[in-house]
């Protein structure tokens, strides 16, 4: 376990009688399941991105404290050396493989958004040094304040000793005089030209900054692929809160797949309302990039929060993700299992 800023933690795992296809999951840039207790004792699910690999059965995840009791925070205070927790599965589509036959690459991370990058700047320094042409890289950081920056002595070597690699970071909740490396703010569009006419943008940070930094980039550089990842889930909308105590706006969710009917109120996501009455449904991200959760609504008053892999034919054809799904009133019919 190894201090670094910013409230987080890099925790080193060894895992223990996995098999080769596990292991094989196990990739820098990906993120790995935990089953661990939050502070209160619950056992939760949560993803963690893989920074390090540096064995077939050893690698690194980096924990934010969040202060919210959660699974990160009570990893914080409890996990030491000798320690052991349950790993679920490894996944996720953004590795090396995915950007290194570009020429130019742009990252653009949002506080512990950086795990993303930094994984896969480490994966390109590793194959620099036996000789293989890697791609041009500049990464844009945006932290509240200088404080806050993991692995800042580390990015800041390599963007002094190479050729390929640049940095910024935009400093929102501290004043600094613009430099090379620091500005003060947050990014815009017109910040965006700091990274060039990259072939592929890759976003990292919480769902409302990864889907901000979706429409900049998509609109500034229309050719490039986006690859974006989410640690946050959708923020339930206004209206879904105040309505939440309210009987008379009360959800029925009829489950078409089972004939089942539930009646709750809204003010969270369709995921969160299908797993508090034990319905299977299957899940990774919660955050509308993985596409697990996806599934059929129909009738009924929702909401739609933006997600990261849907097509609009898909949406048009009344497909949508739980985890980014609101209920807000009226009966309502999901399908959890569309053939078509």
């Amino acid at each position: 376990m190894n201090p670094e800023a910013g409230n987080v933690k890099v925790f080193t795992l060894r895992t223990q009688g996995a098999h080769a296809g596990f292991l094989s999951n196990l990739r820098p840039g990906g993120h790995v399941a935990i089953h661990f207790p939050d502070v209160s004792g619950k056992l939760q699910q949560r993803l963690y991105s893989i920074i390090r690999k540096e064995a077939p059965d050893l690698f690194e995840i980096a924990v934010k404290r969040s202060g919210r009791n959660g699974v990160s925070d009570h990893l914080h205070h409890s996990f030491q050396e000798g320690s052991t927790l349950s790993l679920q599965y490894g996944a996720g589509e953004i590795t090396v493989e995915s950007v290194i036959d570009r020429q130019h690459i742009a990252m653009i991370a949002g506080g512990i958004g950086i795990t993303v990058p930094i994984a896969l700047i480490r994966e390109l320094v590793g194959l620099s040094r036996n000789g293989r042409p890697i791609p041009d890289v500049v990464l844009l950081l945006c932290v509240p304040r200088i404080a806050d920056i993991p692995f800042l002595h580390e990015l800041l070597t390599l963007d002094l000793t190479t050729t390929w690699f640049t940095f910024h970071v935009f400093i929102t909740r501290e004043a600094v005089q613009t430099s090379d490396h620091f500005l003060p703010g947050r990014p815009s569009e017109e910040s965006l030209h700091l990274l060039g006419q990259p072939q592929a943008v890759v976003i990292c940070g919480s769902h409302a900054f990864a889907q901000g930094l979706e429409e900049q980039s998509a609109k500034r550089f229309p050719k490039a692929d986006l690859l974006i990842e989410s640690f946050t889930p959708p923020t339930a909308p206004r209206t879904a809160v105040l309505q939440q105590d309210d009987a008379t706006s009360l959800v029925r969710l009829h489950i078409a797949d089972s004939d089942r009917v539930l009646e709750m109120s809204p003010g969270r996501s369709l995921l969160e309302l299908l797993e508090s009455a034990r319905v299977p449904i299957r899940s990774q991200c919660r955050s509308g990039v993985c596409g697990s959760c996806r599934l059929k609504v129909s009738a009924g008053e929702c909401r739609f929060e933006p997600d990261f892999c849907l097509s609009d034919k898909d949406k048009r054809n009344g497909y949508a993700l739980a985890c980014c799904t609101f209920p807000l009133s009226g009966n309502i019919t999901v399908r959890l299992n569309p053939t078509v």
